[in-house]
């Protein structure tokens, strides 16, 4: 499998003077291909081999923009005592991936308020404390202490004595206006 080391194209009408490089279909279609590299239930991954990298990057984007997914939007956070503002911890919250099944929900308008249509709701509430079954000589803090949650995709750690109690609500579907800068994946 080879990489494209440039995504630079010259391949646009009037580039060269005296050159006749007028986009053809008939030269497209023969070029052009999809190899579908792998496919299982939930991913598929393909090349698309014979087309500008600027055309597979407005592919891929439009594949982003139109795929409906799930993703906390509003967090409500009642107490936290752990070392994370409650500002990044609603923030990681709002990257964690929800699975749901979109065929069980149907697209919230902006003027109406969520429902269990359009909603999933969910909540925590947790607290750090001392394990009183944990050996003496233990060092581990999964052992001495009980819900300890280490570094991780929500948490900087839940140490002792720490709480977290939040609320938070899924929308269906989420979409985003613009996507930032990603780099187009090509081969």
């Amino acid at each position: 499998m080879s990489r494209c080391t440039t995504v630079h194209t010259t391949d646009f009408p009037g580039n060269y003077p005296g050159f006749q490089d007028d986009w053809d279909m008939k030269s497209f279609q023969k070029n052009f291909r999809i190899d579908v590299v792998h496919l299982d239930e939930n991913n598929i991954e393909f090349d698309m081999v014979g087309i500008d990298a600027a055309i597979a990057n407005a592919f891929r984007r439009i594949l982003l923009a139109e795929v409906p997914t799930m993703a906390i939007e509003k967090v409500f956070i009642y107490n936290n005592t752990s070392i994370v503002q409650d500002e990044v911890l609603a923030h990681r919250l709002g990257l964690v991936p929800i699975k749901a099944d979109p065929r069980l929900f149907e697209y919230k308008n902006i003027e109406q308020e969520a429902s269990e249509i359009d909603t999933i709701q969910l909540q925590l509430k947790i607290k750090c404390s001392r394990n009183p079954r944990a050996s003496k000589e233990s060092s581990d803090p999964r052992e001495l202490y009980l819900n300890h949650i280490g570094r991780g995709a929500v948490s900087a750690g839940l140490r002792r004595s720490s709480k977290y109690y939040f609320y938070c609500l899924t929308m269906y579907p989420v979409k985003v206006n613009s996507y930032p800068p990603l780099p187009a994946v090509t081969v």
